[in-house]
């Protein structure tokens, strides 16, 4: 599902959200992936586990999109700075080229 970006956020920012958003939610899904491994149960057929983790990335993309575990707003404020501005792209402000 795509989104497109909101009126009032320039497209770095929302791309580098979104980005943030999918490293949250492929970590949680890493950490239910993790968590189901440790449950004991009765071996169970490929087409189970397949659809245990299709489920589990599922909950992991919701849960990222909630924004309530706080790891892809941490990491968008952490590299937010780092985006190139237009004064960066250009090599300094108007005042520093023409003088």
């Amino acid at each position: 599902m795509r989104v497109q970006p909101r009126s009032g956020m320039d497209f770095q920012r929302w791309r580098l959200r979104e980005a943030a958003r999918q490293v949250e939610a492929q970590f949680l899904h890493q950490l239910l992936r993790a968590m189901r491994r440790t449950v004991s149960s009765t071996p169970s057929s490929y087409a189970t586990q397949m659809y245990n983790d299709m489920v589990d990335e599922a909950l992991a993309w919701q849960l990222a999109q909630s924004e309530r575990f706080g790891v892809g707003k941490m990491l968008f404020e952490k590299l937010s700075p780092y985006l190139q501005t237009p004064e960066r792209v250009s090599g300094g402000t108007e005042d520093e080229q023409t003088g």
